[in-house]
């Protein structure tokens, strides 16, 4: 078909709707049938294969819900320097093959413009989109109406009036100036035309004093997405109302942090060691540093909240009390969810076991201080989320591999996978390229929900299935989900040119991203 054959888009559509974009199906099975050619070599539309990684990364967030149930996309595409994608779908039997195109809306998000369906197979989808069809698109100039559950996004790095250089955060001068990090600030300039600022303080905290607590939030906004989760802005408080499968529940984000915040800021050189007696430091310490924040929530009591009656409530924690500390901190949490840790021995063949055992109670001065999940009150939290990858390494890592990024940084990341045989106690290194083509990355790989047993309203596993869900069934404690998965990790950042990559002016070149703490602590 030749470009004057296009039509444009009614101004009515939104999210949800699709509309025959090129020609109607009756039109295209006579074509078809007549035997018009599909691709010619000496008529390019100029659309072009991209990586999924990409494609995903500038357009999953528009894309309606049931598309991304019912539809199996087999390839994507880009033209005229992005300003439009493309994706070929499978949508049921044979000759249910789609082809949807996307484009910026008003506010600069990727949204659907139309759809094209009934094409006989992939390979037809594809031929006519870097074809007749593709060159049909180009000419469309798409007017989409705004979303009318989708408040504007927020801008994370323009200047913001009255915030003085000096009170900026050394992490955020790093990421907005520095080269290691480049991509992690394009991918979050792109996504946060999705992130409302609804109390008004993101952009300011996440420049000043709450930089990782705002980056676990933009996060998490992003890993529910990822899950198929509808995120409904009707209120700021709590953080997020999310709906999937016909269920509504709540989630409330929260952080471990450090008296100051800017203490555990970058520096330069390897991480602070784990403390020497770990196993007690995590079942007297860093217990505390988590009870901390999930008591100050608690008190809170979001669950009143007319909204919020009658419907699941999560609490959702991280912990950046200390440089790197995720890394290691994270077998904490359960301890004083449950009250449950383990007497870790050496086998014969030499590997750690671990053995369950009880803790009724944790000191806190003169205090006993029962586990979370047994205090009053906490009946009403459904269950406590957790990730120790939530943090900027995360968006570096999914923004390379969306191909973002300085051309001379590299990214390698290494760790440890859950062993899956019983009372394995050791993890299973890994480490990758990060560019490698046999690793791969989703945003929501490390959370863990923590299933209170004494919940009034309880989550079913099936609403998070691709996650690790703990539990306590028969007196003990069980985890189900994906495995192998990500216990911990370090992300490495290498400047081949030997740049510097901060306002302190350390070197890039053979050490660890300058850029970030989070870069040497997350998974």
């Amino acid at each position: 078909m030749s470009g004057s054959q296009g039509r444009q888009p009614s101004d009515q559509q939104n999210e949800g709707d699709s509309i025959d974009l090129f020609i109607s199906r009756e039109e295209l099975i006579a074509r078809l049938a007549d035997d018009v050619r599909l691709y010619d070599p000496d008529r390019q539309s100029g659309f072009e294969r991209m990586s999924r990684e990409r494609f995903e990364a500038l357009a999953l967030w528009g894309l309606p819900q049931d598309f991304r149930d019912e539809c199996s996309p087999t390839s994507f595409w880009s033209a005229d320097r992005e300003r439009l994608l493309a994706v070929v779908y499978l949508k049921g039997g044979p000759g249910k093959v789609g082809l949807a195109v996307i484009a910026r809306d008003g506010e600069g998000r990727y949204r659907p413009v139309g759809h094209q369906r009934g094409l006989p197979t992939v390979r037809a989808a594809e031929d006519m989109l870097r074809g007749n069809m593709g060159l049909s698109a180009l000419e469309l100039k798409p007017t989409l109406k705004p979303l009318p559950d989708q408040p504007k996004g927020t801008d994370l790095f323009s200047p913001i009036a009255e915030v003085d250089e000096t009170a900026l955060h050394p992490d955020f001068r790093i990421l907005r100036d520095g080269v290691a990090q480049r991509g992690a600030k394009a991918l979050m300039a792109e996504l946060s035309r999705w992130v409302p600022d609804l109390d008004g303080n993101l952009a300011r905290d996440f420049q000043t004093t709450g930089y990782s607590a705002r980056v676990w939030e933009i996060y998490l906004s992003f890993a529910f997405r990822e899950m198929g989760f509808r995120l409904r802005h009707d209120h700021q408080s709590p953080d997020y109302h999310l709906e999937r499968n016909g269920i509504e529940l709540f989630v409330e984000a929260t952080t471990a942090n450090a008296p100051d915040t800017r203490a555990v800021a970058t520096t330069g050189g390897e991480p602070p060691p784990v403390p020497d007696d770990r196993w007690s430091f995590l079942e007297k310490e860093m217990t505390l540093k988590f009870g901390s924040p999930l008591h100050t929530k608690v008190g809170k009591r979001y669950w009143e909240l007319d909204h919020v009656k009658g419907k699941p409530f999560v609490l959702a924690i991280a912990d950046f009390h200390a440089q790197a500390s995720m890394t290691w901190s994270h077998t904490a949490l359960p301890i004083y969810l449950y009250g449950r840790s383990a007497a870790v021995s050496t086998g014969p063949d030499g590997r750690e076991y671990g053995e369950e055992k009880r803790i009724d109670a944790f000191e806190k001065g003169s205090n006993q201080i029962l586990p979370f999940f047994e205090q009053d009150g906490t009946e009403n939290v459904s269950a406590v989320l957790f990730s120790n990858a939530g943090t900027i390494a995360k968006f570096n890592r999914m923004a390379v591999r969306a191909g973002f990024g300085d051309r001379f940084v590299t990214l390698r990341r290494s760790g440890g996978w859950n062993d899956p045989r019983p009372d394995a106690y050791e993890a299973i290194p890994f480490d990758f390229d990060v560019e490698d083509p046999a690793y791969w990355e989703g945003w929501a790989d490390e959370l863990e929900l923590h299933h209170n047993p004494r919940a009034l309203y309880p989550i079913d596993d099936a609403l998070f299935p691709n996650i690790a869900n703990f539990r306590i069934e028969d007196g003990e404690g069980v985890w189900r989900g994906p495995s192998p998965r990500v216990l911990f990790s370090r992300t490495v950042t290498l400047d081949l040119l030997g740049r510097e990559i901060n306002d302190d002016h350390q070197p890039a070149a053979g050490a660890e991203d300058a850029a970030g703490k989070a870069s040497r602590r997350s998974p």
